[in-house]
């Protein structure tokens, strides 16, 4: 239940923070300028970022007792790569997020950031397609871990991992074909490559809440007049 709650908390985060900032910043003619304008927005936003994070890197240490019964090398994999890798890029995109605002006030200070240079400054900070993709990769690797965890063990329904082993290379494909240009940033094509592990992700979250874990299904053939596998 804690596990399910803190992804959703993430994940509704995590889309707040775009929608609030960087969405807004990003699609700018002049990202500093409107940071500086919008500071509180873009505090709100890496405040978002920063709760999405712990939120998500959370869960696999509530996971982790349970998971490491399963297989514990995976386990401990998990929880570096989800609980402390990925929250520690969650964190430095959350400082960049809160630098632009006092960049931008620097800039207008002085030869202004509608200047050509201030502007560039600006879609070079926000520009971020490189980032997302190396954070997607990281994030994509932990998921692979926690879905081999899962269909191992059967504690959650089988067609619920293989979902997610389905949506993890297009998820992964959305911002790596964004960061070579083939698709833009947020186009529809992108959104869509991300819809079925995004919807995966929920499903999950949502199974894991009303339903919780159920033990390992062992099919063991039932002994008969006493005497495992005797025939009559």
């Amino acid at each position: 239940t804690t596990a399910g709650i803190l992804y959703i908390i993430g994940t509704v985060a995590g889309i707040l923070s775009q929608a609030i900032t960087y969405f807004p910043v990003h699609d700018a003619d002049d990202p500093l300028a409107y940071a500086a304008e919008h500071s509180d927005a873009v505090a709100t936003g890496a405040l978002l970022v920063l709760v999405m994070g712990l939120s998500l890197a959370f869960v696999p240490v509530v996971l982790f007792p349970i998971l490491r019964q399963v297989d514990e090398a995976l386990a401990v994999g998990y929880l570096i790569i989800r609980g402390a890798v990925e929250a520690a890029i969650y964190i430095i995109l959350a400082i960049a997020l809160l630098l632009l605002a006092p960049l931008g006030e620097t800039l207008s200070a002085g030869s202004g950031t509608d200047s050509p240079a201030g502007v560039r400054l600006g879609t070079l900070v926000i520009d971020s397609e490189g980032a997302s993709a190396m954070l997607t990769l990281v994030f994509c690797f932990g998921a692979i871990l926690l879905y081999v965890l899962l269909y191992r063990s059967r504690i959650v329904p089988r067609w619920i991992t293989v979902w997610g082993f389905v949506g993890i290379p297009l998820y992964t494909a959305a911002y790596v074909l964004s960061m070579y240009g083939v698709i833009d940033s947020n186009s529809s094509g992108q959104n869509l490559l991300q819809l079925p592990l995004g919807v995966q992700e929920m499903v999950l979250a949502i199974w894991m809440i009303a339903r919780g874990f159920r033990p390992a299904a062992l099919s063991t053939p039932e002994p008969v007049n006493g005497t495992p596998g005797a025939m009559s």
